[in-house]
């Protein structure tokens, strides 16, 4: 299926209408911003300790933790990130179509304003290469340090920065969002994309970079705070069609994945209250319009899922647990993280992990095919942190597609 850069003259062929360039976990690491040498040091010491009693692995294993958690952006990504997008703007095949630019989070390593500053800087830059008409950048684990690894930050650090965070405007004030929309054409629903914070702005939490989605701000009570969910249901419902029966494609962009990639991780990394999350996105369709999202966007991961290649055709063929069948999950890898290396070297028997984004071009399905969307898929590697930035390509080409229903 190609895109076909615009209005077709055959209303009975499936029209493109947007473009999502989904990125995510850029970890901009500012050259003037702190570094957290107590910490560092002390993951070495810990290291060293390991290392004299024989697990040469576990020594290993755990520096390596430390600093892909911490390592800044790559320092020749950007050019080359710049290079790829202005081809891919001045491409014929995909122009005329209007685009979105979706940031998942983690734009910085240790959340210190210099970096934030800088990261959103670079976002303004693809922004205006592109061309696109929106963009939204959400808050992630790390853009949530202040400055140093949470677990060493006092409750009085910690509030500053959160403060410092939401009246910055490098990022919403409060959440969730409202909705980017589109119409689709050839009937009367649209396209909605909103974000939630997945966030947790605490020592503890934060420092095994678990996440949860529910009152915003989350340091909040309850009752003095905002239910995310309840209020993504609760204006979905005022906006609703007049006519009672017109329903919208909506997505959900989170930091944290809702579906972790297996295997989910127990005690870091994954969603805390993710199968209740996903129970309020289905439970909204008893109302008659559809599910809270049927897609969602996230990243964290640092890898793209479903792998190249993996993407169902049909939404049909499987289940993102704990979402439910009509659903999908979609991650979106590390755009610009440098990979970490001990001793300027990387070991033999390790990868680095690519540094990849995915664009995501939807088809507006012809009158006769009720509710259905299409999905094309381009993942764009970096590997090893050398050379351009390219489409992933296969034996069928450099495209996926899914059909989703709504």
């Amino acid at each position: 299926m190609a895109i076909s850069g615009g209005e077709q003259d055959d209303e009975s062929d499936y029209e493109a209408f947007l473009h999502i360039v989904h990125l995510s976990d850029m970890h901009y690491r500012d050259e003037s911003g702190a570094s957290d040498l107590r910490m560092e040091r002390g993951a070495r010491k810990i290291a060293g300790y390991f290392q004299r009693c024989g697990a040469q692995g576990l020594s290993e294993w755990m520096l390596r933790k430390w600093h892909q958690g911490t390592a800044g952006q790559d320092s020749t990504a950007h050019e080359r990130l710049c290079t790829f997008l202005t081809k891919f703007a001045d491409n014929p095949q995909f122009a005329g179509v209007e685009t979105w630019l979706l940031d998942t989070g983690d734009l910085s390593s240790l959340g210190d304003l210099g970096s934030l500053q800088n990261a959103v800087a670079c976002l303004k830059e693809y922004q205006d290469i592109l061309g696109a008409s929106k963009l939204l950048t959400l808050y992630g684990n790390h853009d949530a340090w202040p400055g140093k690894f949470p677990l060493r930050a006092s409750r009085k650090e910690l509030h500053a920065h959160r403060t410092q965070m939401r009246s910055t405007k490098l990022f919403p004030p409060s959440w969730p969002m409202m909705p980017l929309s589109i119409a689709i054409p050839h009937c009367q629903s649209r396209v909605l994309l909103q974000g939630v914070s997945s966030v947790i702005d605490d020592r503890w939490l934060n420092a095994r970079a678990l996440g949860r989605v529910g009152i915003d701000p989350n340091w909040l009570p309850a009752r003095e705070g905002v239910h995310q969910l309840r209020k993504l249901a609760a204006d979905a419902e005022q906006h609703w069609h007049a006519d009672g029966s017109t329903r919208d494609f909506r997505i959900l962009a989170v930091h944290h994945p809702i579906h972790y990639p297996p295997p989910r991780p127990t005690w870091t990394m994954h969603m805390k209250n993710d199968a209740d999350v996903a129970d309020a996105l289905a439970a909204f369709s008893q109302k008659g319009r559809g599910k809270l999202a049927q897609l969602v966007l996230s990243g964290h991961t640092h890898e793209t899922y479903p792998a190249w290649g993996e993407l169902p055709a049909q939404v049909a063929a499987h289940v993102y647990s704990p979402l439910t069948a009509g659903q999908v999950q979609l991650v979106a890898g590390s755009q610009a993280q440098a990979t970490y290396t001990e001793g300027g070297k990387l070991k033999k028997r390790e990868q680095a992990l690519p540094q990849e984004f995915q664009i995501l071009t939807f088809f507006a399905a012809p009158r006769s095919a009720h509710r259905q969307l299409v999905i094309e898929r381009r993942v764009v590697r970096r590997t090893n942190n050398n050379g351009p930035y390219d489409l992933m390509k296969s034996g069928d080409g450099e495209v996926e597609a899914i059909t989703l229903s709504y």
